[in-house]
């Protein structure tokens, strides 16, 4: 059995990314407490609620540094098993279509690097990022599956996202594909949650 597990350097890039997107998201909550101040006058319910927002960033650094101890990948006997966040994902070699190892994509704006991506008949199993795991580690997992009769895909040339679900949508899924399609649609749906609930608030006062 092989098992494979997130250098320390990796480790740090996962606790790094989390803290960088929990920066962007606490100005953004912060604002919305002092919008919850204003509207309903509460200063003890907006404080409270800012404490909560500043304490998502211990809180984050925790669950990024949980999850970078618990990651790890074992295979070798015809089975894999993937440890992160929550229950173990484990499939055999009967449940894999084929294994796709690409040499330089990027996902949701991060640099272009090395991934390896495992799907089976009808969805994605499996997705390594190159942000965790070195290509000695994925070229390993992909020989083991190519070795055990699942065809291996390599992809040399640069490759988007958007590009590759053409290729397969099995590969990647629509709100990976397209980020900024998303985030768009995420920035819309909170700015239509606050005018809902600036509405009750102005409502219940008037």
């Amino acid at each position: 059995m092989t098992e494979l597990t997130l250098h320390d350097a990796a480790k740090r890039q996962v606790v790094r990314s989390n803290l960088t997107l929990t920066a962007i998201l606490v100005p953004l909550l912060g604002l919305n407490a002092l919008t919850t101040m204003i509207t309903t006058r509460n200063v003890w319910l907006a404080l409270g609620y800012l404490c909560l927002v500043l304490a998502m960033v211990p809180l984050v650094y925790f669950l990024a540094r949980r999850m970078a101890d618990r990651s790890r990948v074992t295979f070798g006997d015809g089975s894999v098993t993937m440890q992160g966040w929550g229950q173990p994902k484990r499939f055999t070699v009967a449940d894999v279509e084929r294994v796709v190892t690409i040499d330089q994509m990027g996902f949701m704006g991060t640099a272009p690097t090395h991934h390896l991506v495992v799907v089976g008949p009808r969805k994605r199993l499996l997705l390594l990022v190159g942000q965790m795991w070195d290509r000695e580690q994925l070229s390993a997992l992909a020989l083991d599956l190519a070795h055990r009769g699942v065809p291996l895909t390599p992809i040399h040339q640069p490759v988007t996202p958007a590009q590759l679900r053409r290729l397969d949508p099995r590969l990647v899924p629509w709100r990976q594909a397209h980020p900024v399609a998303l985030s768009l649609l995420v920035v819309l749906g909170v700015l239509l949650v606050l005018v809902a609930v600036f509405v009750m608030v102005v409502t219940i006062l008037v």
